[in-house]
């Protein structure tokens, strides 16, 4: 299941009513609009979606609605009729519907009594808006009625529902002002902003008045504009003074004199009754919404003296002050506005807050996939994953405002005694605690990306879960809940937070100080801490089980036995890491002691390893040793002492054969270079040092040729079962020999076994650059994760403190991995 797969803490209950409500608020449009929940190549009624059944569309005739009509018919049904488009023309919109109810009931211009038709026309239109306002609320209730009415969801839901609902029947809301081409109410929707207009061609249909003026000819059309006062009069014959109105300038005039033909008073008066005195309706006032101007002229006479200018709209037009509130004010009063008033359109409103009470109202997971592609530092480096997204949400108030009130009383809730998450988030993941607020128990949630992590490491590049990463690579990709048990045993990296401790060595036992600067911000200092701190830090719980808490415990040091590490053939096993036995941390053991138990071994480093020791079987090594034998140098006996010692081991360990078996070749130079003996054995030694001796020292030193020969004797004698070593020995008075070293370096790493170079000051002189970097030269063709305790190419001063013997013969120290750490990206 989706939800199991996610890790989301909600109710599986308030999931479903989430789901349903985000369901029926993206068909809110659709269903206001058409009432059909969906309108395009497949057409689907309005359906109860917990039983399958459609939603009622009951069949209703023509005389339900107009009582004064009397035919018996069928009124079209709410389904598929459009009546509302965002930004949409009401005109283009009700153009059908105006047409059916001329069509069927009665046409317009057949209507002796305008306000009788327009009456009836907006009754018509009133009834198929409440029809699907009904249709909408009624499949609103059924889809939600099995859910507490007073979620917030579905609060929040009816809400949206209603504002649909509202901007659905203000649409369809007639203007009634009179037309400003002739005498027909407007039926345009109320709030349109250009000229009040009827629709209509503006003309008179209705036959000339004066029948016997055309002697039973075929009557005529009035000639007057649509809606006039007085007799209707054609333009085919003069039935009346026919002169321009003395009064044409102001509104509502009908232009010409209506006067018999001749009359004598010199007064040519129109058929109105009442001519406007035409100016700006006097209503503007500032309201909570902005600056209203009426934009409707006076419809007072002129002959009346009068300082307020009257439109005919005798109701006040200014909206409700409640945000979201498309309504207009209440009051039948145009005027009331100079009382200063509200302009309260009269209805209870649903409050708009957001919810006080302390805590998250609601924490949602994404109940799907997000897949996304994170594009590392390497540049080859893209790692596709999921990321699960958690998010919060402070709920809007579940309250009613009173009509006529701004505010309800008591403070904002989405849901009485309602429940509340804790608001503590995982500085990781950013996921909150799902507890409740005010629990007081340790913080617990389940976890998602580490989006708030970046890599730390003790090397700047590295491979993790397959991935080549560099230090400040995101953790985007990562899960907090399944990190730690990747990384199996491990040690976390953290700023320092008492870097006094840390000096004086008082950090405990779950924390180890870090000397070496460490990106990123290498000037912080930083700890190796246990993952049981680490979790302790984030004041969340452990996501890890009993037995995985346990066993990061234990200390992170392995063993650098190569069958730990490589499989021992094609059908073989994979290898099984052996891990140090002691917990993380701890003090470093005497190699020279037994092992806990006696069994295992305790590795040079202090580590006690339950398994074989890997020196028992030591590999077999090709020496060269390179003397230099200028004048300044004597030191044919301590190499003697080296291959005694190297014979020695051999046979006080009888584990330890591989020395036997070594090869050793000895270059000596100056200006020149000479072999005295090459690729033997060490059986005889004191022959060997005898074949040193023959050879007297001279001066002058030549580090080319001395490391070109070497090359050349590994090349001869190329055996890929023995490592082959360069002990170089020198007072150091040369340059370095770059190109005949890389060429070495770099053919044997192709051979596949790279050239360990040891190389040793005989000199009073404390330093050696050349020395010093020709070992750094030939370490570097070395993978730089190679273990440590073996061998690793070097420089020391004077022969005396080289511990050769023991790289060779004693116990290899053990390898512990430089896993990759994830860091807080940002100090606190």
């Amino acid at each position: 299941m989706a939800k199991l797969k996610i890790c989301d803490w909600g109710s599986l209950d308030e999931n479903l009513i989430q789901i349903r409500v985000a369901t029926l608020k993206r068909l809110f449009p659709t269903v206001v609009s058409y009432g059909l929940e969906q309108k395009d190549s497949v057409t689907e009624q309005l359906t109860n979606h917990d039983t399958g059944e459609h939603i009622d569309d009951p069949v209703v005739s023509l005389s339900d609605i107009l009582h004064d009509f009397e035919k018996s018919i069928e009124l079209l049904p709410d389904s598929d009729i459009q009546l509302y488009e965002e930004n949409g023309s009401f005109e283009r919109l009700s153009e059908d519907l105006r047409c059916y109810f001329e069509e069927i009931v009665q046409p317009r211009r057949e209507s002796l009594d305008d306000i009788m038709w327009f009456t009836n026309c907006d009754k018509f239109f009133k009834y198929i808006i409440e029809r699907r306002v009904l249709r909408v609320r009624n499949w609103y209730m059924q889809n939600t009625a099995k859910f507490p009415q007073d979620n917030s969801d579905i609060v929040n839901g009816n809400y949206l529902m209603e504002q649909e609902i509202s901007k659905l029947t203000l649409f369809w809301t007639l203007c009634g002002l009179t037309c400003h081409q002739c005498n027909l109410k407007c039926v345009k929707n109320r709030d349109h902003q250009e000229n009040h207009d009827c629709l209509t061609d503006h003309k008179c249909h209705f036959l000339c008045h004066f029948i016997e003026a055309h002697n039973n000819r075929l009557i005529p059309v009035c000639s007057h504009k649509a809606g006039h006062e007085g007799k209707h009069a054609c333009d085919k014959i003069s039935h009346l003074c026919g002169k321009p109105c003395s009064l044409i300038d102001k509104r509502n005039c009908q232009k010409v004199c209506s006067k018999e033909i001749g009359h004598d008073d010199g007064e040519h008066l129109c058929q109105s009754k009442r001519h406007y005195c035409g100016k700006d309706c006097s209503l503007s006032t500032h309201t909570i919404k902005g600056d209203y101007h009426c934009p409707n002229k006076c419809i007072i006479s002129y002959e009346e003296q009068h300082s307020s200018h009257r439109c005919e709209n005798e109701t006040c037009p200014i909206q409700c002050p409640i945000p979201d509130c498309k309504e207009r004010c209440q009051s039948n009063d145009h005027f009331h506005s100079d009382l200063q008033v509200d302009h309260f359109c009269g209805n209870e409103h649903q409050c708009q807050k957001f919810c006080e009470d302390d805590g998250i109202c609601k924490v949602t997971t994404e109940p799907k996939r997000q897949e996304e592609v994170y594009k590392g530092l390497v540049k080859e480096t893209s790692i596709a994953f999921t990321k699960y997204t958690q998010s919060n949400e402070r709920l809007r108030c579940i309250k009613k405002i009173p009509p006529n009130k701004f505010e309800h009383t008591g403070k904002h809730t989405h849901g009485e005694d309602s429940f509340h998450f804790c608001d503590a988030k995982c500085q990781f993941c950013e996921y909150f605690c799902t507890l409740p607020y005010g629990h007081k128990q340790i913080h617990d949630t389940r976890h998602g990306n580490m989006t708030q992590t970046e890599f730390t490491g003790e090397s700047n590049e590295f491979e993790y879960a397959g991935h080549k990463l560099r230090v400040g690579d995101q953790g985007v990709f990562v899960l907090c809940n399944l990190h730690c048990k990747d990384l199996g045993r491990h040690r976390h990296i953290d700023y320092c937070q008492n870097a006094e401790n840390c000096k004086l060595g008082n950090q405990g036992q779950d924390i180890q100080h870090i000397n070496e600067k460490v990106q990123p911000n290498p000037d912080n200092p930083k700890d190796f801490i246990s993952h049981k701190l680490f979790w302790e830090r984030t004041g969340f719980k452990d996501p890890y089980s009993v037995q995985e808490q346990q066993e990061f415990t234990k200390c992170d040091h392995e063993c650098s036995d190569e069958k730990h590490h490589k499989s021992q053939g094609s059908n073989a096993p994979p290898p099984t890491k052996s891990f140090c036995e002691l917990q993380l941390f701890h003090a470093p053991l005497n190699p020279s002691s037994n092992p806990p138990n006696d069994y295992g071994y305790i590795s040079l480093d202090g580590h006690h390893f339950d398994c074989e020791n890997p020196s028992t079987r030591e590999a077999v090594f090709h020496i060269i040793f390179v003397l230099d034998r200028s004048g300044s140098m004597s030191f044919y006996q301590a190499v003697y002492q080296f291959m005694d010692a190297r014979i020695n081991s051999a046979t006080t360990n009888q584990n330890q054969m591989s020395a036997t078996q070594d090869s050793i070749s000895l270059i000596l130079f100056d200006h020149e270079v000479i072999v005295p003996f090459e690729y033997r054995d060490l059986t005889d030694p004191k022959d060997l040092l005898n074949s040193m001796l023959q050879h007297q020292a001279r001066g002058g030193t030549n580090y080319d040729l001395a490391i070109q020969k070497a090359g050349f004797l590994i090349t001869s004698y190329f055996d890929p079962t023995k490592v082959n070593i360069i002990i170089f020995l020198s007072d150091g008075l040369c340059g370095v020999p770059f190109n005949q070293l890389h060429t070495i370096c770099k053919q044997n790493k192709t051979r596949g076994s790279p050239l360990y170079l040891y190389t040793v000051l005989f000199s009073s002189d404390a330093r050696s650059h050349s020395l010093e970097e020709m070992a750094k030269i030939a370490q570097s063709y070395h993978p730089q994760n190679s273990s440590s305790g073996a061998l690793r190419c070097q420089f020391t001063r004077t022969v005396n403190e080289v511990t050769l013997v023991n790289h060779f013969t004693g116990v290899a120290e053990s390898l512990r991995k430089h896993k990759p750490a994830l860091l807080k990206k940002n100090l606190n």
